[in-house]
Parts: structure tokens; sequence; C-alpha cells
């Protein structure tokens, strides 16, 4: 008899499984903490592009592209994820929306994370996942549209919660 086996998780499966994590989490979180999210993605965005090379001195216990993800990572955790909290009676905004933009900055984190890698790293992520290939060269694209479509979003009438 043979056992099942688990199949092994490969880069799409990651990027697929990022991607849905945040549309949930942009359907329960609403309107208002998207918002800090996208900014907290911003944020961690110029960090690691900004201060890795001031940083890695003092943090030279691990690799430089570690560096730039830990630049990246921590405005997302700490104010997107672990942040604030606010009252209950704000308006969630249109779940359609909060999904969509929810999706949109999970593609952001991955391209921007992509981004961050070296040539060759990037590369061999391309070549295994279409899809981490296809957020990538949306990079700029992402970047830019995600405000104006959580902005154009936004005007969407959701439930209010009393």
């Amino acid at each position: 008899m043979t056992m099942p086996s688990i199949p092994i998780l490969n880069a799409n499966i990651i990027v697929i499984l990022i991607l849905v994590a945040m549309g949930i989490y942009g359907l329960l979180a609403g309107k208002q903490r998207l918002r800090i999210l996208i900014l907290s993605v911003y944020v961690g965005i110029v960090l690691a592009e900004q201060l890795s090379d001031l940083v890695r001195p003092i943090l030279h216990m691990i690799s430089p592209e570690q560096v730039s993800w830990v630049l990246l990572a921590v405005p997302i955790l700490i104010f997107g994820f672990i942040g604030v909290v606010h009252g209950k009676n704000h308006d969630r905004g249109a779940t359609v929306a909060n999904i969509i933009v929810g999706f949109l900055t999970g593609g952001l984190i991955i391209s921007s994370a992509l981004h961050l890698l070296p040539t060759s790293q990037m590369a061999a992520i391309d070549s295994e996942s279409f899809i981490a290939m296809s957020l990538q060269q949306y990079h700029l694209w992402i970047l830019g549209g995600l405000p104006i479509v959580a902005l154009l979003l936004g005007f969407m009438k959701g439930e209010k919660h009393h």
C-alpha cells in the first residue's frame, strides 16, 4: 500500500496562497485597515530601497538581501497587520472592492520582494513561477496603479456597521 504524498510547494502555489490570503485580509479588515496596509507597504519599499546600504553594517550577521527584506517587512508587519486598532463603527467599504485592493496589495508585496532579489535569484523564481514572473514584470504598473485603484474603489459604498 502506498502512502499518499504531499505535493511540494512550488513558487506558484506560494504566490497564489499569498494573493488569496491578502484578498481574504481585504475582505475581513475593511477599507481603513487596507489603507494603512498599503501605506505601510510603500514605507517598506522606500526603506528597503533607500536604507539597505546604511543598515547592512549594523545587521552584518544577515545577508544583504535579507536586510532589504527585513526593511520591507517590518513596517508591513508593525503597521499593516499588528498596528492600529480602531473602533467598530466605521465604514468597512464595499466587499468586492476590499477583496480587489487586498489582492493587488498582495501583488505589490510579492513584486516588491522579488524586485529586491539579485537578478539571478529573481530569474530562478521567474522560471519556476509564471505568476511571480508576471507580477515582477508589472511591478511598476502595480506600484503606480494600486493607489489609483484603491482611491477609485474607495468611492464604492459598503455596509455600515452600527
